[in-house]
């Protein structure tokens, strides 16, 4: 008899992140996440892979955004997720961000700059000094150049007041973020002899992605007062003037920009056909005409959107090597890695089935991070017979250890194929009958893939079949198959249905009633839907879902012009109410029959924490079985990067549920 995964076996896990290569190339810096099982929190390491060799950099477990100074030294930053220590730094002398500067040969790492905000984004200019971003306020966006006595007084002021706030903007909240209102991402400009800061851009402009290039920078953002424009410009800023520049209005929504020799490589969508979650394209901007060109329309869902809850830390979206824009992307079961040249053709580098979590490439000679073949997070490289892995940190983790293989199924609805897998308990005999969860994935722009998920291996490490799948609205197969359009609580629940019939059908071993249903995010949302259209669940875990897009309006950090993916009209109209009504799970729960489970986090801005009550209420008023948890101090990333102690938590409540309805 092999192991068991525990509920708690995620915290042996480690992840890698960060994947940064040495100027030339040939050594590879990564940031290693685990839990510290004791004091139940992630610890974060710098590691410098040479050759074969791994070699620990920096061990106190608080490693943050760093990068190569030259081919000898590298810049890092402490964590900056310590919120309660942040909080008391910026009540005394507030934000900064301290850059340690570490030896390759050997060393103690010594602190090289000491900047007076909150930076990230580093980006080395030719003569050695800095490009930034950095948080300011819109009320006093100089606070970082006060000394003294002005700044004492300012700084007393802000504790005054950090009781109230007063909201003039639109968005005011962000998840994982909290508010932000009058808050912007400015670009900062620091010299290192001088070891002078100076600010670049307005403080009404938020700043996105920019690059470096020649004695110029180029930079998508917005520029605004009260309400956010939902679509970005491109700015030019010469280093030498300070001089900023508006070089392209506001028409795309830009998710990167690269250089490629002297051309500008835009990425971006202007929505017009599938809604702003349309997959980008490729466009060419001169930067001496400012002519915007479409280089492709290959319709590539851009990113990682594979799920798993075995990731922590930052990820490379795109990169501009030699001729080419690198680029990761989902295909349907796998992610690749691609690139793009300047004559539009899209060639894929490295071909997976499974995640790409991170990567990094120079002269073409690429590293990547990666989970195939239900293995844990490990790096690799391409090689003649497949992918190479190079290390071997989750090796002894699952060493005879059960982990249930994805048995691929796929069911068929509305003229489309839907993909899905069955995830099968250890000694699974056909002649038994077995409980089931069927797991609904996030996004709904997300999907579900043959990686190793922990939460759905311990449920099949305690005898459950676990089945999942990707119905319409999932992204990996174009921009016509991942909008819903109107569609929310349709095609995707028929869908939904039609894979249950099917693994039923196709595994009689599962005892139909004894299956339970989860998701969360969208996976919430079509859990509450079901919850109102169904009781063939034995019992429902909803987790961050939505219950009444009528009362999300406003109070979430989804726009609204969001919701036009679920109503025709202006959601503020009264057609457009009605529509979302319709498509509310609330509307439909006097039908509700099924013992449901509710997760949420009370800093869920996301899917607030209202959408968790008002489903609770509506189920105890109606004498259906109900329990909810609360989650204080997390929000809408509780299940992947939660505080570990809550991810248990979590986790031991919704396999309780399962336990009690289900065995």
């Amino acid at each position: 008899m092999m192991k068991k995964i525990a509920l708690d076996t995620f915290m042996d896990y480690r992840m890698l992140s960060s994947l940064t290569l040495s100027p030339d190339g040939e050594k590879l810096a990564y940031v290693l996440t685990g839990i510290d099982r004791e004091k139940k929190e992630y610890v974060s390491r710098l590691w410098l892979r040479a050759g074969e060799d791994d070699r620990l950099m920096v061990s106190d477990g608080k490693i943050g955004e760093f990068f190569f100074e030259d081919e000898s030294h590298i810049l890092f930053a402490t964590d900056k997720r310590d919120e309660k220590k942040k909080d008391r730094d910026d009540e005394k002398k507030g934000a900064s961000t301290v850059l340690y500067r570490l030896p390759l040969t050997g060393g103690e790492a010594e602190k090289a700059y000491e900047l007076p905000i909150d930076a990230d984004g580093f980006k080395r200019l030719p003569d050695g000094n800095l490009l930034m971003t950095g948080e300011i306020s819109t009320e006093n966006p100089d606070l970082y150049l006060l000394e003294g006595e002005k700044k004492e007084k300012a700084l007393k002021k802000i504790a005054e007041e950090k009781d109230y706030d007063v909201l003039t903007e639109s968005p005011f909240v962000f998840n994982g973020k909290g508010l932000i209102q009058g808050k912007r991402s400015a670009l900062f400009f620091y010299q290192v002899q001088e070891k002078k800061l100076r600010r670049l851009t307005g403080k009404w402009t938020d700043v996105g992605s920019f690059r470096i290039h020649g004695k110029d920078v180029w930079f998508s953002g917005v520029t605004y007062r009260n309400r956010r424009p939902n679509r970005d410009c491109l700015y030019h800023l010469d280093l030498e003037t300070g001089k900023t520049e508006q070089a392209l209005g506001a028409k795309l929504i830009i998710y990167a920009i690269e250089f490629i020799g002297d051309m500008l490589v835009v990425i971006g969508a202007d929505g017009k056909r599938f809604g702003d979650n349309e997959n980008p394209r490729f466009y060419t901007f001169d930067t001496g005409t400012h002519e915007l060109k479409l280089l492709s329309d290959a319709d590539e869902s851009l990113g990682n959107a594979m799920l798993t809850d075995v990731e922590y830390g930052a990820s490379r979206f795109t990169k501009a090597d030699d001729d080419y824009v690198y680029f990761g992307a989902l295909d349907r079961d796998g992610c690749k890695l691609k690139r793009v040249g300047l004559k539009g053709v899209i060639e894929t580098v490295v071909s997976t089935k499974g995640l790409l979590s991170d990567w990094d490439v120079h002269e073409g000679k690429i590293n990547y991070a990666g989970m195939f073949d239900m293995k844990l997070p490990e790096l690799y490289q391409p090689g003649e017979n497949g992918p190479r892995c190079l290390t071997a940190w989750n090796a002894e983790v699952l060493k005879d250890t059960y982990v249930a293989q994805p048995q691929p199924i796929m069911a068929e609805l509305d003229g489309e194929a839907i993909d899905g897998w069955v995830l099968l308990p250890e000694d699974y005999d056909p002649k038994k009958k077995y409980p089931a969860v069927l797991d609904i994935h996030g996004g709904p722009k997300c999907a579900y893939g043959p990686v190793f998920f922990h939460e759905m291996q311990a449920w099949a490490a305690k005898g459950y079949i676990v089945f999942f799948c990707n119905p319409h609205g999932s992204d990996g197969r174009g921009n016509a198959f991942a909008y819903l359009d109107l569609q929310w609580g349709s095609i995707d629940y028929r869908q939904i249905m039609a894979f249950t019939d099917k693994v039923l059908e196709t595994y009689p071993a599962i005892d139909p009633k004894r299956v339970c249903c989860t998701g969360g995010s969208y996976g919430g949302y079509m859990s509450n839907w079901i919850l109102g259209h169904t009781d063939r669940f034995c019992c429902i875990a909803t987790q961050r879902s939505i219950a009444n897009w009528v009362s999300m309006q406003g109070i979430s950090d989804i726009p609204p012009n969001t919701h036009n993916e679920v109503c025709s009209a202006d959601p503020f109209s009264e057609k457009g109410f009605a529509e979302m009504w319709d498509v509310s799970p609330l509307k439909y729960v006097q039908n509700a029959k099924t013992p449901t489970l509710i997760i949420h986090s009370e800093e869920d801005h996301r899917c607030p924490i209202a959408e968790g009550y008002q489903l609770y209420t509506a189920l105890v008023y109606l004498k259906v079985p109900a329990r909810m948890v609360v989650f204080h101090g997390e929000n809408h990333e509780l299940s992947r990067t939660g505080k570990p102690a809550h991810r248990l938590r979590r986790l031991e409540e919704i396999t309780g549920w399962f336990d009690r309805y289900a065995k």
